[in-house]
């Protein structure tokens, strides 16, 4: 090749660093160029095809050498839409070719980018600063799993979503062992609890037990085959067969009849002296006029009958001594559970009772909620104040005296009337309370109070009541507040026993509006009851899964990879999930303005599902290392002036060849 082979080898040198200086003028000038990618330059050797030993260094050519899949610098970002990609991917983004309208209009052909700097436009776009539109796949907002596999253009309207109606209460909280209701007196025995007898009517859960009835005089005989329990006769018709036995005459009870109708089939078959009838409290009553009436109830009836009272003794006694031939001096002693004894002494003058009015007034004073009143057929009524409550009758009275007549306790209806409002509240505490939302999205307030009704230091076991407020206006006769129907009991150690992890309120009602079916959830150990010197309940989740329609006001990325919205009403939704796209040839991909790529044959299709995470608020840098490209710059430089010092020799030994031949 001779002089000018090495005088255009030196051309060729030159021509290559220009080619270097060119990248790292743009690598410089892009140092703050979000996501760019620097370029390198490669030098490539060019060797003539001639035998080894007349083979030269050769010539050379440069080339450019992409730096796709080196990553720059994390930054944070003030914006939420702002993301960086920490690993391998790209994000999925087309431009415009044009607008019609003010709005844009695609090709459909799909981009690749690094740069995150994405914001909302007008139309409710995702677009980064260099003009792209970011693609992804939307959530379905109710499953929150993804719609399709295949990214789509992203737009995001201020548009609505609706409300949602509360159907699941998450609540967990400890109820204080010795609750210091406003009626708790530690020097009071089970003045802590709850007395359904101080109620107009009775607001404890699950089905009425009797209260135990034991002793002699005053008639009282045992109440064992006189006595069942079960669902309330009204409202509605009997849910089972049965029958009653009064003095061997079988009365039978069919499935379908209606309260009327069972009192009709009871006076209408039973012998002289016995009639049936509906108490104030809707349930049935027994009575008769012979102390030595038999009445039996079979075993199918129970679940039938909520109540039955037998009366026994005289009927339309009004004067105790003269009529019932109570001898003066005689005694009724009544002890009703923990209550002292209460003694009664009949005659006249003084303390004595000779009528039943004053029958009924004394026994009125007994302590504990127990009452007394005087029935339709001339005899005393005794209620027990709570359903396990023993009543202990004795004294010297005897059964031709006068009649009593004993009830069972309250039925168990679990609701708590206006008239009971103040005696339920100075009887329990309160359990917090959280705004639900009906099918419209309007807010519900639903307040909630616990009762205890029973205690193991009274040989019980620690048992409460959940109540929940249905109407916070109610009064007289009207529900107040329904219990939820269970009882929650614990066992020494403050654990549920057995375990309520979710109770359903059927039908649930607060002040007019209707709820639906609400499954509260406690958990695995969600209600305890431990010591609280408060005597508190102590809340320690409450919450719901409603919520009212609203708009939506702001969108951000996540780290999960996910565009949130963020509504007027609270509500935070995954909207759509961020697509990343990989290459087998990353390097390969052909460059265009504004740190986009396009795919390439060498670089491959894209592999959607990059294992790259994106990192929300932050911006991924430029790649560029100044002090990397100054040395490159500096190096360049020397190789340049080194090429034309080769071009000035070469020069001078052409002149001095051309001197030869002078």
């Amino acid at each position: 090749m001779g002089i000018f082979g090495a005088m255009t080898t030196a051309v060729a040198g030159l021509r290559a660093q220009s080619f270097a200086l060119e990248n790292i003028s743009g690598n410089i000038a892009n140092s703050q160029t979000t996501a760019f990618k620097r370029i390198d330059t490669a030098f490539q050797d060019l060797i003539p095809d001639l035998p080894p030993s007349k083979q030269l260094a050769g010539s050379v050519i440069a080339t450019s050498r992409a730096t796709n899949s080196v990553q720059g610098d994390i930054q944070n970002a003030s914006i939420g839409t702002f993301m960086a990609i920490n690993g391998d991917g790209f994000y999925v983004v087309q431009k415009p070719s044009n607008f019609v309208a003010s709005q844009p209009v695609f090709s459909g052909s799909e981009l690749y980018t690094r740069r995150g700097d994405f914001q909302t436009d007008k139309n409710g776009y995702l677009v980064n600063g260099a003009g792209y539109y970011l693609m992804g796949i939307p959530v379905d907002p109710t499953t929150g799993n993804l719609v399709g596999s295949v990214p789509t253009l992203l737009q995001f309207q201020n548009n609505f979503i609706p409300a949602q109606a509360t159907n699941q209460i998450e609540y967990r909280a400890n109820l204080a062992s010795y609750p210091l209701t406003p009626t708790a007196d530690p020097t009071v025995p089970q003045s802590e609890l709850l007395n359904p007898a101080a109620f107009q009517a009775n607001p404890v859960a699950g089905p009425p037990q009797p209260a135990r009835i034991t002793g002699f005089g005053a008639s009282i005989l045992p109440d064992a085959p006189a006595v069942a329990t079960g669902t309330t006769v009204l409202p509605g018709a009997l849910v089972n067969t049965g029958n009653v036995t009064i003095n061997g005459t079988v009365v039978n009870l069919l499935a379908g009849q209606t309260p009327a109708q069972v009192v009709t089939a009871i006076n209408t078959a039973a012998p002289p002296g016995v009639t049936a009838s509906l108490n104030g409290l809707g349930n049935l009553v027994l009575t008769s006029a012979n102390a030595d009436t038999n009445i039996a109830i079979t075993a199918g009836t129970p679940a039938v009958l909520t109540e039955i009272g037998v009366a026994i003794g005289t009927t339309n006694a009004t004067n105790l001594l003269t009529q019932s031939a109570a001898s003066a001096g005689q005694t009724l002693t009544v002890t009703v559970g923990v209550n002292p004894t209460l003694t009664i002494t009949f005659g006249t003058g003084g303390a004595q009772v000779s009528t039943l009015a004053e029958l009924n007034a004394a026994l009125a004073t007994l302590v504990g909620g127990t009452a007394s009143a005087n029935a339709a057929n001339g005899n005393t009524t005794i209620i027990a104040g709570n359903m396990t409550d023993q009543i202990v009758v004795g004294g010297t009275a005897t059964a031709s005296n006068f009649g009593i007549q004993t009830l069972l306790a309250l039925p168990a209806n679990g609701t708590v009337v206006g008239n009971d409002l103040t005696t339920f509240v100075n009887q329990s505490i309160g359990g917090g309370a959280v705004t639900a939302y009906d099918i419209a999205g309007a807010p519900v307030n639903i307040q909630l109070r616990w009762a205890k009704i029973q205690s193991s230091a009274y040989g019980g076991t620690d048992t409460w009541n959940l109540f929940y407020q249905e109407n916070s206006a109610a009064t007289g006769t009207q529900v107040a507040w329904r219990n939820a129907g269970i009882n929650y009991t614990f066992a020494p150690n403050g654990q549920m026993s057995p375990l309520v992890a979710t109770l359903t309120l059927n039908n649930m009602t607060v002040n007019g509006v209707n709820m639906g079916n609400v499954q509260m959830v406690h958990g695995p150990g969600g209600i305890t009851q431990f010591s609280d010197p408060n005597g508190t309940v102590k809340v320690n989740l409450l919450q719901q899964n409603g919520y009212p329609a609203g708009n939506l006001q702001s969108i951000a990325v996540s780290d999960k990879g996910r565009i949130v919205g963020s509504y007027s009403n609270g509500r935070t939704i995954d909207l759509a999930e961020i697509t990343l796209a990989e290459f087998n040839g990353p390097d390969k991909l052909k460059r265009l303005d504004g740190g986009a790529f396009e795919s390439t044959d060498e670089s491959g299709l894209p592999i959607y599902g990059a294992s790259g995470r994106i990192v929300a608020s932050s911006l991924e840098g430029s790649n560029t290392d100044i002090a990397d490209e100054f040395t490159k710059l500096i190096v360049t430089q020397q190789a340049y002036s080194a090429n034309t010092r080769i071009i000035t020799t070469s020069n001078q030994m052409v002149q001095d060849l051309l001197n030869m031949i002078r």
